[in-house]
């Protein structure tokens, strides 16, 4: 019979406590039997030791010799096993057995009392170091917990059910649920699109060989895992750690080694492909070195034209103006009659030859004067209609030309730079429109004015540009043409030059239905010229006075013939002779003057004049082929005085002499006319 099953009635005989201190001497656990002392009205004031083995006097560190008789409360304190006072009456009273444990000291006790007649049985157990163990425990599971909960890594844990024995919040949230609605769930069943994966098979694989697995597992679209599954006694545990990045990087390199691959083999073609386009660019370089080197002789070259032209188209005019009354005479036979008529029409059209390589000198010089940078009054219609003509090429094959012209004042700019700005717009909405389909696509040229500004647009209908494109359309070196077609520079050196002149280029499109570049550009201020005063019809014609002075035979023979019959006309071959002359005779009412001459120039004329005879400059007008040097650049500007660009019209130059201001020298000299 155990200790704790007895009910003894005190006193207890001898013949007990020697047995139990028999029983109880070599047990590692504590043993007493405690006797009620009560007062007189049966009260249990305290308890005294009537036994207590060698485990207990060590415990409570007291002899056992010294226990025996002793009071509870003169032993143990307070809060000690004489704080367990109240429970030890509870047990006598109750007769039920009673378990709790206490602190006695540093030591950590468990305490079982089992009642007997008028008194307990006290066991007593040292737990501390089992507590300490539990405590140790379960800060270690709350420290994985941590770490787990912690960790970039998804984690879970199943047992061999596949129920759920942990998750982390990572794991969970894969899942897209919380842990709380998975814990303790059958994987499968909390997860059922887990079911038929690769996941399933691995994880069955790891159960039935209780062995490891690592394996790759899509989870996204565009997201990858490292899963690491493992036996562990019972239970399945697997993490899974996020790789998209390391996926996404051996995606690249295996991208770029396929690129190498590719670019090996076509490493020969490409090199042919740089070949030829390395010598496609030599030759566009070569012809822009002969542009740049043409725009350099377009000066000089046009004035070689313009004299012998002036000459030529002078003394067309001439014949045509003299055959003209001959072909309305009566009395010729008609063979005589249809060869003069057919004469005429060949002088005429010789005459609209003449004209028209007139027009072309005049690009090539407006070419050739790009460089300057002084801003002049410009009529924005006659440069755009320049650009259309030298466009006309490139235009002809696509697209029809509109023009919407406002009416509008004369911008300030530079007619050659304004001329290549519209002349490259035109290229460019050329290149815009497919070939072939030339009616249906449209090229419109507008101006308006808006405020103090000249506006001038060039629409056309055609591929439009992108938001992207249109972003970058002005910067340097950018172009959506095919490599070797295209530099990138246009509309970028377009927008140098617009600004130059003070003024600004802007562009709107709009895909698959064309673009429009707008120029605006600043209106030019009312400049003061010298204005000629206008011919008194009311006195009649009146003969007049003209010297022609240049180094050109024909050009002062033909001014001699359109002049001639109306007025006197004097001829001198020379600036020299032009001197000598003047020195001698001034009395001339208009005095036509080439400003470039190989002996004296129209400048050493005037400058010379200036000084001597400053009187009869009043009636100068200087005469030019289109060459100009920076000293006559400067003339021209500083000096006001007419000017004709040859080939001239008759009627402009009957126009100047009709003008001529009234003579304030002497008294009339006639002389002979040459």
């Amino acid at each position: 019979m155990s200790a704790t099953d007895m009910t003894v009635a005190l006193p207890l005989p001898d013949t007990f406590l020697s047995a139990l201190e028999e029983a109880e001497r070599e047990q590692p656990e504590a043993c007493m039997v405690l006797r009620a002392v009560r007062s007189v009205s049966g009260e249990i004031l305290d308890f005294e030791w009537l036994w207590a083995n060698p485990a207990a006097s060590r415990a409570l560190g007291r002899e056992p010799t010294f226990l025996r008789g002793r009071r509870l409360s003169e032993v143990s304190p307070a809060d000690g096993l004489a704080g367990r006072l109240d429970v030890l009456r509870q047990v006598v009273a109750s007769g039920q057995p009673r378990a709790d444990n206490f602190a006695e000291g540093d030591v950590l006790l468990q305490s079982t009392a089992v009642p007997l007649r008028d008194g307990v049985l006290v066991r007593l157990r040292d737990v501390t170091s089992a507590q300490r163990m539990e405590e140790g425990l379960r800060d270690t599971l709350d420290w994985v917990r941590d770490v787990l909960e912690s960790m970039p890594d998804a984690f879970f844990t199943v047992d061999t059910e596949w129920r759920l024995t942990y998750v982390n919040r990572n794991a969970a949230a894969l899942t897209g649920r919380t842990q709380e609605t998975l814990f303790r769930r059958v994987l499968w069943e909390a997860c059922p699109e887990l079911a038929g994966t690769p996941l399933e098979r691995s994880l069955r694989e790891v159960a039935a060989e209780e062995s490891y697995r690592l394996f790759e597992l899509r989870t996204g679209r565009d997201r990858w895992h490292e899963v690491h599954a493992w036996s562990s006694g019972r239970n399945i545990s697997a993490y899974a750690r996020d790789i998209t990045d390391k996926k996404r990087v051996q995606a690249e390199r295996d991208a770029l080694l396929a690129r190498e691959h590719s670019g090996r083999l076509e490493a020969e073609a490409l090199a042919q492909r740089r070949t030829h386009e390395l010598m496609a660019a030599r030759e566009r370089l070569v012809q822009s070195e002969k542009l740049a080197m043409a725009g350099q002789l377009a000066a000089g070259v046009g004035h070689e034209i313009n004299n012998p032209l002036s000459y030529v188209a002078g003394n067309l005019q001439f014949a045509v103006e003299q055959l003209t009354p001959l072909c309305r005479r009566a009395g010729a036979g008609p063979a005589f009659q249809a060869a003069l008529d057919e004469a005429l029409e060949a002088l005429r059209e010789a005459r609209e030859g003449a004209e028209r390589i007139r027009v072309i000198v005049r690009d090539l010089q407006t070419f050739a004067r790009a460089d300057e940078l002084r801003l002049t009054p410009v009529d924005v219609h006659a440069a755009l209609e320049f650009g259309v003509s030298m466009a006309m090429t490139h235009l002809r094959s696509r697209a029809q030309v509109e023009r919407s012209f406002g009416n509008v004042p004369h911008a300030l700019a530079h007619e050659a730079r304004l001329g290549q700005v519209f002349l490259h717009l035109l290229i460019n909405a050329a290149h815009a429109i497919p070939a072939g389909d030339f009616a249906s696509h449209r090229v419109t040229l507008t101006t308006r004015r808006e405020g103090a500004w000249v506006l001038a647009e060039v629409s056309d209908t055609g591929q439009g540009m992108t938001p992207e494109v249109l972003q970058r359309a002005f910067e340097p070196f950018f172009t959506t043409r095919p490599v070797g077609e295209g530099s990138g520079l246009g509309l970028s050196i377009c927008l140098g030059l617009v600004r130059s002149m003070h003024g600004e280029l802007t562009a709107t499109s709009i895909p698959g239905m064309g673009s429009t570049f707008q120029v605006r550009l600043p209106v030019a201020e009312a400049v003061a010229h010298p204005r000629l005063p206008a011919v008194r019809e009311a006195e009649g014609p009146q003969r007049k006075r003209v010297l022609v002075v240049d180094d050109e035979p024909q050009l002062t023979s033909v001014l001699r013939r359109i002049l001639g019959r109306q007025h006197d006309v004097v001829v001198a071959h020379s600036g020299r002779e032009a001197l000598a002359l003047l020195e001698q005779d001034d009395d001339f009412d208009r005095v036509f003057c080439d400003l470039m001459m190989a002996d004296l120039t129209g400048m050493d004329v005037h400058a010379e004049l200036a000084r001597r005879q400053p009187e009869v400059l009043s009636r100068f007008v200087f005469m030019t082929g289109g060459s100009f040097t920076e000293r006559a650049r400067a003339f021209l500007q500083g000096v006001p005085l007419p000017r004709i660009e040859k080939p001239f019209e008759p009627g402009l130059l009957h126009a100047l002499v009709d003008a001529s201001p009234p003579r304030t020298g002497g008294a009339r000299r006639q002389t002979t006319t040459p």
